[in-house]
C-alpha cells in the first residue's frame, strides 16, 4: 500500500475518532482512540508562545472546562493529528484554533536533551529544537480527567 493511501485511511480512521465539545469558547476535543483530551482554545498567538519548559508548566497549571491535569502531548500523540490533506494548517479539522506554526511535543531528541521534537502544523513536517525556543502549545490530558466537580 502507498504512503499516500496509508495517510488517507489512518486520517479518515482518526476524524472517526475524534469529537468536539465546547464550553465559554474554549473547546476540548475528545480523542476516544488515544483515550486524551485536546486542547483547542483560541489564545493570542503571543499568549500561545513559549519555550520547552514555560509550555510544560502551562500545560501542568491549565484548568479547561474544568479538566485539570494537562501536560504536553508525546510525538506520537501530536503527530497523530496531523492530516495531510489539508495544508496551512495541516491538521484534523476537528480543531477550531490552530497557529500556523511550530508545537512542542514532551518527546526528547534523543541525540541531546537540549531539545525535544516539534511539528510544524503549516506542512505537518517534524523538526527538533533547541528547547529555549518558543513554539506554540496544544495541551493533553488523559482519560478519565479529574474535573473539579468530581473531586
Amino acid at each position: 500500500m502507498n504512503k499516500q493511501i496509508l495517510a488517507l485511511l489512518m486520517c479518515t480512521l482518526l476524524s472517526n475518532t475524534l469529537s468536539a465539545g465546547t464550553n465559554n469558547a474554549h473547546a476540548v476535543i475528545s480523542d476516544k482512540k488515544q483515550h486524551i483530551y485536546w486542547q483547542d482554545s483560541a489564545i493570542p498567538k503571543k499568549k500561545n508562545t513559549k519555550d520547552w519548559d514555560d509550555a510544560a508548566i502551562y500545560c501542568d497549571t491549565l484548568v479547561l472546562n474544568g479538566i485539570e491535569n494537562w501536560r504536553l502531548p508525546t510525538f506520537t500523540e501530536l503527530l497523530s493529528i496531523v492530516d495531510y490533506r489539508h495544508f496551512e494548517p495541516a491538521i484534523n479539522p476537528v480543531f477550531e484554533h490552530t497557529d500556523e506554526g511550530t508545537y512542542w511535543t514532551a518527546t526528547d531528541f534523543s541525540a541531546t536533551r537540549s531539545r525535544a521534537w516539534t511539528i510544524d502544523f503549516r506542512t505537518g513536517k517534524t523538526y527538533y529544537s533547541y528547547k529555549t525556543t518558543n513554539h506554540a502549545v496544544r495541551c493533553v490530558a488523559d482519560f478519565p480527567a479529574q474535573t473539579k466537580e468530581t473531586k
